[in-house]
């Protein structure tokens, strides 16, 4: 017996089983297939709804942050490359070894901001956590280490942290912090250049009275607790520097 041709098979799909049968198969077998790449500016708009959902309440930061790193992570990395001008960035902005630097984009109007951070080999964004903000970071060039923690409660001088990812992140791994979950990371570049895209959506309380806070701290130099989270010190930026700045 010979195949059946697509059409043959949707005809008959149509007579034995009806519309809504036949959507159903076709949605599964789209489900197989490879997942398409999303162009920038489609990637870009799709944020956008996700982060204004977040911005207005509708959508819970975790659930943003799963969102967004699905796109992200079906992004057409070489378009993407071509929006922001990596070519350009890639020579204009300072990549240095101690601590990355970044640059702000302006790609459209976004509830959003954009911008790429570029590393030299052993360069870091030191251990920080986020209040008042979600971000989400796609690798876009290079190779980073990526380690990132859930911020389990607040100390006056202590954030207790457990860790929750130590892996390699490289071309088009994407990674997000919220305050519901992995609040606190930390990057350092393990390749010649690395290079990031961020999106990040702040300001998510407007009665904290600032758009976003840092928190700095040391979970190289934490006590581990008997249920294995980490008291990792509040630090200031001159001492994040000297312990993680430069490898």
């Amino acid at each position: 017996m010979r195949p059946w041709t697509r059409r043959e098979f949707t005809e008959t799909m149509l007579r034995t089983f009806g519309p809504l049968a036949l959507l159903r198969e076709l949605q599964a077998r789209e489900a197989l297939g490879a997942p398409a790449r999303i162009a920038a500016g489609d990637l870009l708009a799709r944020v956008d709804e996700a982060s204004r959902a977040l911005a207005a309440g509708a959508a819970r930061p975790a659930e943003w942050q799963s969102r967004v790193e699905e796109l992200a992570a079906r992004a057409d990395l070489s378009d993407l490359r071509r929006v922001v001008d990596l070519d350009r960035l890639s020579r204009t902005m300072t990549v240095a070894r101690d601590w990355a630097r970044g640059e702000h984009l302006r790609l459209g109007t976004f509830r959003f901001g954009t911008q790429v951070f570029g590393f030299a080999r052993g360069a870091a964004i030191t251990p920080h956590g986020h209040r008042n903000m979600a971000s989400m970071h796609l690798v876009i060039g290079g190779e980073l280490r990526c380690r990132q923690y859930d911020r389990v409660r607040d100390e006056a001088d202590h954030l207790i942290l457990r860790p929750v990812l130590d892996r390699s992140c490289r071309n088009g791994d994407p990674t997000s912090i919220s305050s519901e979950r992995r609040n606190v990371h930390w990057f350092v570049a393990t390749s010649e250049t690395a290079f990031t895209f961020d999106a990040v959506v702040d300001n998510l309380d407007p009665s904290m009275g600032r758009p976003y806070f840092i928190d700095l701290v040391d979970p190289s130099g934490a006590e581990e607790l008997p249920d294995g989270t980490l008291r990792a010190r509040r630090i200031g930026w001159d001492e994040s520097l000297r312990l993680y700045a430069g490898g």
